[in-house]
């Protein structure tokens, strides 16, 4: 009988039972947790070394006996999962067509299978939003880019879509395809063969896939309208509205969103009509990384250069 994973949740249950007891942080067990081919008896060993080396740190001693068991038996390090700078919540998204977030999750757990395109800016929460609806589903999210598919030799691009696709285990994965406009471009304007036939296997996949699969993109449109009418749900991702960001810059900057925001400081913010959640994101990393407390107004000084960035995003308020 095939080995099949066990879920997210029972992942971190065992993490739990076996290093528990440790003194590891909880983010370190949620780390373990959302790798699929971490085994009990992995962690055991993990366990075992740390009771052989008293005294070292639990931390640094569990990722090095992990890392290099993965080493061994897979022959590679496992990615390291970037956290989060800012906790994304469902409440910060701005779907266009009145579609709650909420409504969707719940009605993807009941079904089991669904197809999602999601379109907008960089930085409304395209990607954000698989990873919470894969961890509400207690599914592993599956993430590839085009460009991981995409070959210039002809037909390997249908053979690395069609072995993604068949690779997948419908019931325990989320598969989310970044870059979508990449893989569906309009076949109207294809000027080779091959850019058809990739268009072709792709749609032939997701029409036979029986799971959830997410496509993102920037560019809507540009995607062929075929398959567009293969997607369950489009789902429009805009920029903050002015509720969102008052309630987003409390949290972040005041540390609490229900803090009132001072008023010169939400005139100026009102101005911000292109702000995104990715936005407040990079600021909150740059303070990480820089090691320094932000007052409220530097906070909103940085928002207002990375929306400068973008290009006629500023308004005066």
């Amino acid at each position: 009988m095939p080995f099949v994973t066990p879920p997210r949740s029972v992942r971190r249950q065992m993490a739990e039972r076996h290093l528990g007891a440790c003194g590891l942080a909880p983010d370190l067990l949620d780390e373990l947790a959302a790798d699929p081919k971490l085994a009990p008896a992995q962690l055991g060993a993990a366990r075992r070394l740390l009771d052989l080396r008293p005294g070292a740190a639990p931390e640094t001693t569990v990722r090095e006996g992990v890392a290099a068991l993965r080493g061994l038996l897979h022959g590679a390090p496992a990615p390291r999962r970037r956290a989060p700078a800012t906790d994304f919540e469902v409440a910060y998204l701005n779907l266009s067509g009145g579609l709650s977030p909420s409504a969707l999750v719940q009605a993807l757990q009941r079904q089991g299978r669904g197809s999602l395109c999601c379109y907008g800016p960089p930085g409304t929460g395209k990607t954000a939003f698989a990873e919470v609806l894969a961890e509400a589903l207690d599914r592993e999210l599956v993430a590839q880019r085009a460009s991981d598919l995409l070959s210039p030799y002809v037909g390997e691009t249908e053979q690395n879509l069609a072995r993604l696709f068949r690779e997948m285990d419908p019931t325990q994965t989320v598969l989310l395809l970044d870059e979508v406009d990449s893989l569906l471009a309009d076949r109207r304007q294809a000027q080779r063969s091959w850019e058809r036939t990739q268009v072709n296997e792709l749609l032939q996949q997701m029409e036979h896939f029986p799971g959830i699969l997410v496509a993102a993109t920037n560019l809507m449109s540009g995607i062929d309208g075929a398959a567009l009418r293969r997607f369950d749900f489009k789902l429009g991702f805009r920029a903050l509205t002015p509720a969102q960001r008052l309630a987003l810059f409390a949290r972040e900057a005041l540390g609490d969103a229900r803090a009132p925001v001072p008023p010169a400081l939400a005139r100026h913010l009102e101005g911000l009509e292109h702000l995104t959640p990715g936005d407040f994101a990079n600021v909150c990393r740059q303070r990480t990384l820089l090691g320094e407390d932000l007052t409220p107004e530097h906070f909103l000084r940085r928002l207002m250069a990375e929306c400068r960035l973008k290009g006629g995003a500023l308004r005066a308020a």
